[in-house]
């Protein structure tokens, strides 16, 4: 199965919405009612599920065609995305770095934009490796006395594709159903907060403020709020409710190479080269990195696998497992032995496909490369005989 990042994958999977029936509300996508799902995630889930039970006369019904249009913002205009022979390319898991035009050459129309990306492309090396020369050169091309901004975009990563029963599936869905609710009941001001606009946490995702906000939040507050009840029940519940529907139903749907080709992919000029070799990985660089940091241990992808390694002379077992990082729970540093760190608020699976969460420290060299909601390498340090465990995560991603 060819493999693209987790954000061009949403840019195809177009929402399965047709007409939305009158009775959407009534209808429940799994055995137990689900309060959080708002109209439009049930019609998507309904014409979802009916995808599955007759995928092949339904295919165009759920795939987009990439159309790049250029808004002469970059100096990389960007082109058609690419799709991967393999999951551990390491073109799937770069940043994509890229550099903004300046005003005054955009003011100049599109002849100018096309002149100095030329330019700039000519020049990128030395902008990299001599900026004093560069600012000369581009202010004498060009009259531009700023610098050029250089935006880093963060890679959405790649999604982990486990092979799960249906029991394995309904165990998850019902771990998030429970844990909703364990965290719509704790606090009761979070609560009314939850109740207003559970169905709308895509507010948290806009720029502007929310409108009618009667919670006693700010709109910043709120906003946090929603972005952890998106992040943490309802966008993992939706995923397992496909995944459910998929298994159920024994639907391979999974996006082949035809299809990419369909939606204005392109192949991976790297893993699809003749001379390109699997030995030769990210993953595999990736793993003897943190060897090189932590030792001789298992540093498993798949969720729900903990592969312990006893400490000699001790009373210690440690494993590593990628945990999600979702909040910051004291903004002041604390110490200890190893340095300054803070605590967070961490997220994974365990052996019963359950949602655990867990406070974990975060040293200050790392803090800076943390993003909230994205999974990092976290090591678990366990007593044998009080199975009391320390988690630590670390900045290393999947």
């Amino acid at each position: 199965m060819p493999f693209v990042t987790e954000y061009n994958t949403s840019l195809v999977l177009k929402k399965l919405i047709g007409e939305i029936p009158d009775n959407i509300r009534e209808w429940e996508p799994y055995k137990n009612s689900i309060f959080f799902l708002n109209r439009l995630d049930k019609t998507n889930l309904l014409y979802f599920k009916k995808f599955c039970e007759n995928p092949i006369e339904n295919i165009d019904r759920i795939y987009n065609s990439i159309n790049i249009v250029d808004n002469k913002v970059f100096v990389y205009e960007g082109g058609n995305p690419s799709y991967h022979k393999v999951e551990n390319c390491d073109k799937l898991s770069s940043n994509f770095i890229n550099f903004k035009i300046p005003e005054t050459i955009k003011a100049n129309g599109d002849n100018a934009i096309e002149e100095f990306r030329k330019w700039f492309k000519e020049n990128q090396t030395v902008f990299a490796e001599k900026p004093d020369v560069y600012q000369m050169r581009v202010q004498s091309k060009f009259g531009i006395l700023q610098g050029i901004e250089k935006v880093d975009y963060k890679n959405s990563g790649n999604v982990y594709k486990e092979n799960l029963t249906l029991i394995e599936i309904e165990n998850r869905i019902d771990s998030l159903l429970h844990n909703a609710s364990e965290y719509y009941k704790e606090d009761l001001k979070r609560q009314y907060a939850i109740k207003m606009f559970q169905k709308s946490t895509f507010l948290a995702f806009k720029e502007q403020g929310i409108e009618k906000n009667e919670t006693g939040y700010a709109d910043e507050e709120l906003k946090a709020i929603l972005k952890e009840y998106f992040y943490l029940f309802i966008q993992p519940t939706i995923f397992y409710l496909k995944e459910f529907f998929k298994t159920f139903y024994n639907s391979n749907i999974e996006i082949n190479e035809k299809i990419f080709e369909q939606l204005n992919f392109k192949k991976c000029t790297v893993c699809y080269a003749k001379d390109f070799e699997q030995k030769s990985h990210n993953l595999l660089d990736k793993k003897n990195i943190l060897i090189e940091k932590f030792g001789i241990y298992e540093f498993p992808i798949e969720p729900a696998k903990f592969n312990f390694k006893d400490i000699e002379n001790s009373e210690t077992r440690i494993a590593f497992i990628y945990c999600r990082i979702f909040r910051v729970i004291n903004e002041d540093f604390l110490s200890d032995e190893f340095g300054k760190y803070k605590r967070y608020r961490a997220e994974y699976i365990n052996h019963n496909n359950k949602y655990i969460y867990s406070d974990s420290k975060i040293y200050e060299t790392d803090i800076p490369n943390i993003k909230l909601f994205r999974k990092y390498i976290t090591k678990i340090e366990q007593n044998k005989v009080t199975r009391k465990a320390v988690f630590t995560t670390y900045a290393h991603e999947i």
